[in-house]
Formats: C-alpha cells, structure tokens, sequence
C-alpha cells in the first residue's frame, strides 16, 4: 500500500522548480545547443553587440517556450496534490495577466530583461577582443540559468494566481446556491 505524501509547500516546490528544473536545466540545455551551433567555428570571437543580441533574443524565446511547456506540467502538478496553493496574493508575481497569452509575452519579456540585464553587467568584464565560444557559452549557460528560474517564477505565479481566481469563482457560486437553497 502506498502512502499519499503530503504536498509540498508553494514556497519549496516553487524554489526546487525554479532553480533546479527551469534554470540550471536550461542552462544545460542552452549552452549545450551553443556549442552544438557553433561547433564548426571555434575561432568565433563574441563581441558585445552579438552578446547582446543573442542573449536578449534567447531570453525572449526561453521566457515564452518555457512557459508554454510548464503551464500544463504545473497544472498537473497542483490537480494531482504535489503542492499547496498559498494563501491568496502570497508568494507570487502578482503582475502577471490573467490571460494565457498576455503572461506568455510578459514572462519572455521579463526573461529578456532579466537577461540582458545580466548580460550586461557581466558586459563589464567582457575583455575589448570579445569572447570565445568557450566563454560566450560559460556565459550563455549561466545567463539562460538566471532566466530559466525568473521565467519560472512568473509561469507559476501565472498558474497559481489562475487557480486561486477559480477557487474564489467556485467558493462564491457554492455559497450563492447554498443561500439560495436556504
């Protein structure tokens, strides 16, 4: 017979999702593809305007992607118990739109500036030549890391904000109709 575990607190499912799973998974991952991509190049030099670029478009795309993978997956996380929800307007990005594409476009946005925010205080120790492939995917991997566990946090924040409103909605028409039946 197996015993039901307890579920886990927002709190520590969100930390163990957001640093582990979303940001040094896809800092693996996004460094990984790097060298791949430039595997046939490795006398490339990287200079700050290509640093820039790359990083702001990959934080775009790894904000957006990222929450359109881990919606669901979350969503299954909370319906099967794996965590508790928080108390209404605790332990959350209460910015995030109520819309699903709305919160798509502000995580890869807040992904992009968080990143090449980053990027560009890591900018300042960049050395006037560029970087080497070798560096430029150091820097890549723990950059895409950062916004990987931003972005992370916003998609939740998406998803448990959801779910709390729907409760609310539930509590309110169950309290109606039992007013109602009275």
């Amino acid at each position: 017979m197996a015993k039901n575990k307890a579920p886990k607190s927002f709190k520590s499912y969100a930390l163990n999702k957001c640093l582990i799973g979303y940001g040094v998974v896809n800092g693996i991952i996004n460094a990984s593809i790097f060298a791949g991509m430039h595997a046939a190049t490795p006398d490339a030099v990287f200079d700050m305007a290509a640093i820039a670029h790359d990083i702001a478009f990959t934080g775009l795309l790894l904000g957006m992607l990222l929450f359109a993978c881990v919606v669901p997956l979350t969503r299954m996380d909370l319906k099967h118990g794996k965590f508790a929800l928080p108390a209404a307007g605790h332990g959350t990005f209460a910015l995030m739109p109520r819309s699903y594409a709305g919160s798509l476009f502000v995580t890869g946005l807040v992904a992009m500036v968080a990143m090449t925010g980053l990027g560009a205080l890591a900018g300042l120790f960049v050395p006037a030549a560029g970087l080497s492939v070798g560096a430029m995917m150091l820097l890549k991997g723990v950059l895409c890391a950062c916004g990987g566990a931003v972005a992370g946090w916003c998609t939740l924040s998406f998803v448990v904000r959801c779910q709390q409103q729907a409760d609310e909605v539930a509590d309110a028409m169950a309290a109606r109709k039992a007013s109602a039946a009275v």
